[in-house]
């Protein structure tokens, strides 16, 4: 294996799905990489108050959900593998104006499940030795 084969597969270190169920709906979520990230922080950077909070939901479920049904978002950017880059933009956009008809409550119990999912995830990487537990701070009385 070359070096750069190695260092790839650190990527799925940490990487975890969730299948939730919404109405008819099973939608598969996913923690995100580093880069989606950056894409969901620079996205919100320009906002303050409760604008922020709100484009942080929105801007994370755009990036979290992989699935839908059963059925990949990836499956549509990876049929043409030549024109990769524009369809997953095309994907992206799709999926961002739909999840912007959204209700709010919506929105937040997605994003809730998503955060539950990054919980188990820092969990695993704990249990690696990846992250150090949080020391508890006793209080002086």
């Amino acid at each position: 294996m070359d070096i750069f084969t190695a260092l790839s597969e650190l990527s799925s270190i940490g990487k975890k799905t969730k299948e939730v169920p919404i109405g008819q709906l099973k939608l598969l979520l996913s923690t995100l990489d580093s880069e989606q990230e950056s894409l969901v922080f620079i996205a919100c950077s320009d906002m303050t108050g409760n604008a922020y909070f709100s484009r942080l939901k929105s801007e994370t479920l755009k990036y979290a959900i992989v699935a839908v049904n059963g059925e990949r978002l990836d499956s549509y950017v990876n049929a043409l593998p030549e024109k990769k880059e524009g369809l997953k933009k095309e994907v992206l956009d799709k999926l961002e104006n739909i999840i912007k008809t959204w209700d709010e409550n919506v929105i937040s119990f997605l994003y809730s499940k998503w955060i539950e999912l990054t919980k188990e995830s820092e969990e695993d990487l704990k249990k690696l030795g990846l992250i150090e537990e949080e020391k508890k701070v006793e209080e002086k009385e």
